[in-house]
């Protein structure tokens, strides 16, 4: 998960810091879920998301798979990632989206040194 800071007040987030340099590619959105609806399918070619369930309980569709997030817990979804999610229950779902740029992949190389006598 990137190391963005926010919080949220009511139906507004607050940016308190963006330390990784995403910019303004990066968006946290907060949201309230009237029960049986459905947000999606779709997906971010060149950002993560994660989705903050505060209240209530998400059903999150990725690429094909079905799974429950309840309050409390987050998911995390990869760039290039079909998912969709919906509120089940009789209860709204109230929970933070945020999408930031994936984090740059780190690559690993090998450097051999040949040393030669004199």
């Amino acid at each position: 998960m990137s190391r963005h800071a926010f919080f949220v007040a009511g139906e507004r987030v607050v940016h308190v810091a963006n330390p990784c340099g995403a910019g303004f590619q990066y968006q946290a959105q907060a949201h309230t879920l009237p029960p049986q609806v459905q947000v999606g399918p779709h997906q971010h070619d060149l950002a993560e998301t994660v989705l903050v369930v505060s209240e209530g309980t998400l059903e999150v569709m990725v690429n094909g798979a079905v799974g429950l997030v309840a309050a409390g817990a987050f998911i995390s979804i990869p760039p290039k990632t079909w998912f969709a999610y919906r509120s089940v229950g009789d209860d709204p779902v109230r929970l933070l989206c945020r999408t930031a740029p994936a984090a740059a992949a780190r690559h690993a190389c090998t450097v051999t040194i040949h040393i030669a006598a004199a």
